[in-house]
């Protein structure tokens, strides 16, 4: 496999790529996504807290969407990456809804 150089970029497909084959757990703190990278095929984990991410507006039953910014944060180590920042430096935005109940 050819290790991508670190690239600040993303494209209109990879959020669809990203979701294809996506696995969600919920956990006390938020959601972990679970996915591989579109960009460089790397498999990581993202996690979405829920001091940002609320189970559904107050008060009401109704589904709550929010707009996830993910980043590749695989641990391959790709060349020219800066030493403060993680993954291949993809990134692309993930619909997630929650339903009341």
């Amino acid at each position: 496999m050819t290790v991508l150089p670190y690239l600040e970029v993303t494209a209109a497909g990879y959020a669809a790529a990203y979701t294809a084959r996506l696995r969600m757990t919920d956990t006390a703190d938020g959601v972990v996504l679970s996915g591989t990278c579109p960009r460089c095929a790397c498999p990581f984990d993202f996690t979405y807290t829920r001091r940002v991410y609320r189970d559904r507006p107050a008060g009401g039953r109704s589904a709550h969407t929010v707009t996830v910014p993910v980043l590749c944060v695989c641990e391959t180590h790709h060349e020219g990456r800066p030493d403060e920042e993680e993954g291949c430096g993809a990134y692309w935005n993930v619909l997630l809804e929650r339903t009341g109940r």
